[in-house]
Parts: structure tokens; C-alpha cells; sequence
């Protein structure tokens, strides 16, 4: 592998702990539950291109690929689902504040 070769690929991985550490930051600082979902979806797609450069690394790209498939119905599921719980949420409380949401219990 030459130099060149070994400096991308700490890029690429650099990058895709950035991506993930950025969406852990943002899942765990905000307040506002639209903006926890975009950290969360900030994760996934730091995931989803470790799962790319893993596949690439070991030089099977074929599995990566079905990988990668099955993190994108896995991460558009959790998504919907998490857009229609806030949804519900902003019925309640338009803030959108999570602090708010312990008034929610029956």
C-alpha cells in the first residue's frame, strides 16, 4: 500500500469519527428533539461510511454493500419513527424541549 494510500484512508476514518462524535454531541447536548434527531441521524451516516471503508479495507465490497442496504432501512425506520413520536410531541408541547416531556406520564 503506498503513502498516499495510507494517509486517505486515516482521513477517511478520521472523518468518520468526526461524523460520529459531531451526531453523539449534538444527540446529547440539545434540547430540542428535531435537532436530537438530526444528531442521531448525523451517527448513523458516520456508521454507514465505517461500513463502506471496512468493506473497502478488506477488500470485499460486495458484503459492505448489503451492509450498508441494511443500515439504510434500519436507519429510515428509526427515523420515521422517531419523526412521528415528535410529531405527538409538538402536539403537547410546541417548544419541542425535552425537559417538559416528564409531564407526560399518565
Amino acid at each position: 500500500m503506498s503513502a498516499e494510500m495510507l494517509w486517505l484512508d486515516q482521513l477517511f476514518t478520521a472523518l468518520i469519527l468526526l461524523l460520529f462524535l459531531i451526531g453523539l454531541f449534538c444527540l446529547l447536548t440539545q434540547r430540542n428533539v428535531i435537532k436530537q434527531v438530526i444528531g442521531l441521524k448525523i451517527m448513523l451516516q458516520g456508521v454507514t461510511l465505517s461500513l463502506i471503508h471496512a468493506g473497502r479495507l478488506r477488500g470485499d465490497v460486495e458484503f459492505a454493500e448489503t451492509m450498508v442496504i441494511s443500515a439504510l432501512i434500519v436507519e429510515a425506520v428509526v427515523i420515521a419513527i422517531a419523526l412521528a413520536l415528535i410529531v405527538n410531541i409538538f402536539r403537547h408541547y410546541p417548544s419541542g424541549d425535552v425537559g417538559h416531556m416528564d409531564r407526560l406520564r399518565g
